[in-house]
């Protein structure tokens, strides 16, 4: 796809000289789900689930298909979404719009509190400006993705994203607590190995990484050299 965009790109920059190229059968392209890899790190852009590739996931445009047909190609509308996420998304924007994790003014992790409740359930989204539309909106479109939508069917589906976060919330305190013991007892082999599976857990490339960075026990004590 990558092939058609740049003679495409041509084309608009000199129509006369070039002739339209033909339109790829579908957006989902090897080099797409490439790129998605590389630029993602293999995780669903609103769960942060982590997949072993991502050919696991779905593709989504950002900006629907039925707001704005013209973008059905355009890789900077094209995002990688957990197949369930991608179920419970609305296909049409809504009204003030969303924040978009690809332009650096919607800045959606400061534009988002992230909690989650006694060990690492109910994950919860709030916008830090109730003004600010596009974080109202995704708030409630990640505490759709992650809770359901208040229908049985709804909670079902996403029960396995929050047991992961549970799992990955007990995986981190359990890595936090050895780090602390570690300092306590002066243990540099034992210090370093907690600093190792802290920056893992904590890593733009592990799952979770915004819920996981929010907790309090993260923010306040964990050393900020280990966050990438």
């Amino acid at each position: 796809m990558q092939r058609y965009l740049t003679a495409y790109a041509n084309y608009q920059a000199s129509p006369t000289a070039t002739t339209a190229p033909d339109r790829p059968s579908g957006y989902r392209s090897s080099d797409l789900l490439a790129a998605f890899d590389e630029h993602f790190y293999a995780k669903c852009y609103l769960t942060e689930q982590k997949f072993a590739s991502s050919w696991e996931m779905d593709v989504d445009h950002f900006v629907p298909f039925a707001d704005d047909p013209s973008r059905v190609f355009d890789w900077n509308n094209l995002l990688p979404i957990a197949h369930k996420a991608n179920l419970l998304r609305d296909k049409r924007l809504p009204a003030g719009g969303l924040l978009d994790p690809c332009v650096a003014t919607d800045d959606v992790e400061n534009n988002i509190y992230y909690t989650l409740a006694a060990m690492g359930e109910m994950p919860g989204f709030k916008a830090k400006d109730p003004a600010n539309q596009k974080a109202v909106n995704t708030a409630i479109l990640l505490d759709k993705v992650h809770n359901g939508n208040g229908s049985a069917s709804g909670e079902a589906s996403t029960r396995e994203v929050r047991y992961l976060i549970e799992k990955r919330y007990k995986e981190l305190l359990l890595a936090w607590g050895e780090y602390n013991r570690a300092r306590a007892e002066n243990d540099a082999q034992d210090i370093a190995q907690a600093e190792a599976e802290l920056r893992t857990l904590l890593s733009r490339k592990a799952s979770f990484t915004m819920l996981m960075r929010s907790l309090p026990f993260v923010r306040k004590t964990v050393p900020p050299d280990l966050l990438d």
